[in-house]
């Protein structure tokens, strides 16, 4: 496959203009000035005043269609992956909730043969779970029934029959009994995140120093930032070796505060995720999240009294938002490609356009919008529409 014509974000996220890119069994094989011969059966695209950017990876997202990653069945997740493909999104965590034993290791199961199957959208990454190991007093729409402390028990038993490298990231709220433990034992095998949490700055701390280094939806599901007591969002946000994942839709946290976190954090620190539930890309009305109902209205999920259930947002959505915002270019696009590549350790393979990675890639419009989607060097997605003046940057 060849693209031809096209910008390219390089790896240090300037643009090289009018460049040629070739992919070769799935991975990007050349980036040229100059037009190569063709080999007869080469598809080619004609990518005149275009863009061509990593595809965006979303470490949180729990589904969308009607489909969720804890129905534990294959054919939701296919159509979690075929959506978030005509997002520009084009690898995810599929993202459990508080559920029985059971319904993981049907989540699992689903997952580790959706994995193996030839990508028709976004490819899984590993399974995300949040849950069980969540403070109840922070649970939100989770069903606390499920909450259960720190296990490392809980993970190997889940776990039996299957790869270990399945589940990408764990949550966890810091202080839960054995949480610290945990972590210093798990810290080699996952990503360990602190989330659903009550947590002191001090806990938190501790917790950090032991392994864990991601947050989740900070802000969300958190005691607030206090210039008395931090909590875990000062500690967080503190710590140079820490990354954090934002809900940049503008309700789940306000646009001024995104400001201020991406300040913080820096362009190396912030990651763009969408903790999408079944309702995205489906209209307004009642939809079922972890036995829950929660009310979709405009967009905006409530389970009660205005609280927050999820989101119905995407990457790409979220993208055009910072921009928006007034985040440099540069800034947006590396908190939706490759800082989350870091967070999972693939920015080896996959997070920038360099030859020998995967051929995980965005076609963009002049007013960054999607228009091909490739993952592995397959176009999944590709779209003539225009979008609303109001989504044009």
């Amino acid at each position: 496959m060849r693209l031809n014509h096209v910008d390219i974000v390089d790896p240090s996220f300037s643009l090289l203009k009018d460049m040629t890119l070739t992919v070769d069994n799935g991975r990007i094989s050349a980036i040229a000035k100059d037009i190569l011969s063709v080999p007869a059966d080469e598809e080619e695209y004609d990518c005149t005043g275009m863009i061509l950017i990593p595809g965006f990876i979303d470490l949180h997202v729990h589904g969308a269609m009607g489909a969720d990653t804890s129905d534990g069945d294959i054919e939701s997740l296919r159509k979690i992956s075929s959506y978030l493909a005509g997002k520009g999104v084009t690898s995810f965590c599929p993202t459990t909730m508080m559920i029985p034993k059971e319904d993981v290791i049907r989540v699992l199961l689903s997952a580790d043969h959706f994995r193996r199957e030839e990508p028709q959208g976004a490819r899984v990454l590993g399974v995300r779970l949040e849950g069980p190991f969540l403070s109840k007093e922070k649970c939100g729409v989770q069903n606390t029934d499920y909450a259960i402390d720190p296990s490392t028990e809980f993970i190997d038993e889940i776990l039996s029959g299957f790869s270990q490298d399945l589940i990408s990231i764990i949550d966890i709220a810091p202080e839960l009994p054995g949480a610290c433990d945990f972590i210093s034992k798990m810290k080699d095998r996952y990503v360990l995140s602190a989330a659903h949490t009550a947590s002191t700055y001090n806990c938190c701390r501790e917790a950090i120093a032991s392994g864990l280094s991601h947050g989740t939806h900070l802000f969300n599901a958190m005691n607030p930032l206090s210039h008395h007591e931090p909590g875990s969002v000062g500690a967080l946000l503190e710590d140079r070796g820490v990354t954090c994942e934002l809900i940049c839709d503008g309700m789940h946290v306000h646009p001024s505060v995104l400001k201020i976190a991406f300040a913080s954090l820096g362009e190396d620190r912030a990651v763009v995720v969408s903790d999408a539930m079944r309702a995205a890309g489906m209209p307004d009305g009642e939809y079922d999240l972890g036995g829950t109902p929660v009310r979709v209205t405009s967009g905006r999920t409530d389970f009660g009294n205005g609280r927050l259930a999820g989101s119905t947002t995407d990457i790409h959505t979220e993208f055009l938002n910072l921009l928006k915002m007034g985040l440099p270019l540069r800034t947006a696009l590396k908190a939706c490609t490759l800082n989350p590549a870091k967070v999972l350790h693939i920015d080896h393979e996959t997070g920038t356009i360099e030859v020998g990675k995967y051929a995980d890639l965005v076609v963009l419009d002049s007013a960054y919008r999607v228009r091909k989607v490739f993952v592995k060097g397959k176009l999944v997605a590709e779209s003539d529409d225009t979008l609303p003046e109001e989504k044009i940057v």
